[in-house]
């Protein structure tokens, strides 16, 4: 067995050994001995730093990787959450609603009948709100009646045998239940068509808490995933998402086979064996990949994102490579000079030294140009454009956002421009009569009361009024009318004194009045126009009747037809200035109380024309 020498006396032997070696090795250059000697340290320093920057850069990375896989899971929740929620509110709302209490019988179980989808689909559509929370609104009685309302309008009968969720609905007692994603073409135009979709069923209980039906809310999986796709498509190398429920059933991706199955459910059993630690080996491909995941406290499914090591790390490694070429190429370089620049060798040296000092990791990337010194041009440019993109987009998103505050006050003060001439020709074309029949006194004072309307449609200080103010102007206007038309016609205002205090637009009643004389009056005399305002529980309302032949099917279904037209299209409208009328008031009124808004047009039991506005508010807040 040899004899294993101390550390102490092995030195000692080395050095012995090396000096003798230099005793007698033949004497060189000092120039092939300094670049040995400078080589020698050169790769000794790359070597060190290589490593160094590598294990360095690549934990940098990774940690950076890991925060923004959790925030990608935070954002995909919150935007996953709410479509969700948005779900869970359309049926709560639908359950809540105090207008389903007429679709109850005699024992205050659901009635569901083709006669009463048209109201169910108008209260659905109402409930459901212009952005369309729900794709499909579907509810079904316990006698296995249903009403579908949204992409499929109808009414049917289903056995609820057949439905394996209906069950475990009703044992929830009113909680959601957020179905798998299922593929069916129950909801398709035609029969060659599919779709994949996601619903959220609750119980739905009368007024005594009993369960008479279910609610079901239906999204497209397409638009609940909407934000995860996107960054998909966004991103050539993003992270994998996957998105589990509370039983470990993949929900996203939603398409999937039944192998794919098997590997992505390995992300779901791995989550409580990891802990803190986030490295995992892909089951399929035996690759390192690095996990975030988020559990929702809402819809109890849980986030995950996987990014694969070798993507997190592409940058570093493609970096050493660069940094490995730059080294052969100065190591070959140096080789070729060495011998002619022996003398300038401590030169390039105290530069190398100084690149190395000043390079610090801590200060990558932090954008400060008096901390950034390139040694191209281009580069220098390059950093220059950022900082201006920079700025550029900062400034752009603080006018997005004024722009955006803006626009209704912009929109309100154009449409009321469009208004202001309107009347003008009316009360001249008035005027000039009364001139011709040599009424000078009722030319005056019409003239005073037109003074006073003028002043008032032109005072820009404000596009705001009382309903006070609104309700004095509508007088001056019905004098000057009531000149014109003496006795045959009648003026009738009748407001509650708790309204008259309320801010309404400018210019939002008095179209309304001069719309109900215009058709009013196109039967036989003496004619009646009626302002009634009162106020309800949960809403005040204007009524507007006249008392002449009403309006006829086809102008409610025009007007009708606007509405929807300016609910889709909701810029300026391009109109005449005798076309504002009605349409110029809805669309004036939806601006200003926008979801609360009540706007009706149609005729009164006796057959006469009425449009009603109003405002969806408790009696309390009019106080």
């Amino acid at each position: 067995m040899k004899k294993i020498l101390p550390i102490s006396s092995f030195l000692k032997k080395f050095k012995a050994n090396y000096m003798s070696y230099q005793q007698k090795r033949p004497p060189e250059k000092l120039q092939l001995r300094l670049f040995k000697a400078y080589l020698l340290v050169a790769i000794t320093v790359l070597i060190c730093f290589s490593f160094f920057f590598y294990e360095y850069v690549s934990s940098i990375l990774i940690a950076n990787e890991e925060s923004a896989l959790i925030a990608l899971n935070s954002s995909i929740q919150d935007q996953v959450d709410s479509v969700i929620n948005d779900l869970d509110i359309t049926s709560a709302n639908i359950n809540y609603s105090s207008l389903m209490s007429d679709n109850l019988d005699a024992s205050f179980n659901l009635e569901i009948s083709e006669t009463n989808l048209p109201h169910l689909a108008d209260l659905f559509v109402t409930i459901n709100g212009s952005d369309i929370k729900a794709d499909q609104i579907n509810l079904f009685d316990l006698k296995g009646n249903e009403v579908k309302v949204g992409m499929i309008t109808n009414t049917a009968h289903v056995d609820l045998n057949s439905l394996s969720w209906f069950e475990e609905v009703k044992e929830l007692n009113g909680l959601k239940l957020i179905s798998e994603p299922y593929h069916t073409g129950a909801y398709a135009q035609s029969s060659a068509s599919s779709d994949w979709f996601l619903s959220v069923y609750r119980t739905y209980s009368n007024q005594y808490g009993r369960k008479v039906g279910v609610i079901e809310t239906v999204k497209r999986c397409k638009n609940l995933f909407k934000s995860v796709i996107s960054y998909q498509k966004k991103n050539a190398e993003s992270a994998d998402i996957y998105i589990f429920n509370e039983k470990g059933a993949l929900v996203f991706p939603y398409t999937y086979s039944k192998q794919e199955s098997s590997a992505y459910t390995y992300y779901f059993q791995v989550l409580p064996k990891l802990g803190s630690e986030s490295l995992v080996r892909n089951p399929v491909s035996d690759e390192r990949e690095h996990l975030a995941f988020l559990k929702s406290p809402y819809s109890k499914w849980t986030y995950v994102t996987v990014q694969n090591e070798s993507v997190i790390l592409r940058p570093v490694r493609n970096l050493s490579l660069i940094l490995l070429g730059v080294v052969i190429i100065i190591l070959g370089i140096a080789v070729l000079i060495s011998y002619y620049v022996s003398a300038n060798l401590t030169k390039p040296v105290m530069q190398l030294k100084q690149i190395i000092q000043k390079m610090d990791l801590d200060t990558l990337g932090q954008g400060q140009l008096e901390q950034y010194h390139p040694y191209y041009i281009e580069l220098e440019e390059l950093y220059h454009d950022f900082e201006k993109m920079s700025r550029k987009l900062k400034s752009s998103m603080d006018e997005l956002i004024d722009s955006r505050q803006q626009e209704l006050k912009s929109r309100t003060l154009a449409l009321q421009t469009q208004t202001n001439p309107h009347f003008y020709y009316n009360t001249l074309s008035c005027i000039i009569v009364l001139a011709e029949n040599k009424k000078h006194d009722e030319v005056v004072m019409l003239c005073k009361n037109l003074t006073q309307i003028m002043r008032y449609i032109t005072d820009g200080r404000s596009t705001c009024v009382s309903l006070a103010e609104e309700i004095s102007y509508v007088e001056k206007y019905l004098y000057c009318m009531k000149v014109r038309y003496q006795s045959s016609l009648t003026c009738i205002i009748d407001v509650d004194e708790a309204l008259l205090k309320l801010t309404v637009p400018k210019l939002i009643i008095q179209p309304i009045v001069e719309n109900a004389i215009k058709y009013g009056t196109n039967c036989i005399p003496p004619w009646t126009i009626s302002i009634i305002g009162r106020q309800a529980e949960d809403h005040w309302q204007i009524d507007v009747i006249d008392s002449g032949n009403g309006f006829s099917q086809e102008a409610i279904t025009l007007i009708h037809e606007r509405i929807i037209e300016a609910d889709a299209n909701p810029g300026m409208p391009e109109l005449k200035i005798d076309g504002l009328g009605i349409l110029n008031v809805y669309m004036r009124w939806k601006i200003f109380c926008r979801e609360n808004s009540i706007f009706e047009v149609g005729n009164t039991p006796e057959g006469h024309g009425i449009v009603s506005i109003g405002c969806a508010c408790r009696k309390e807040e009019l106080a």
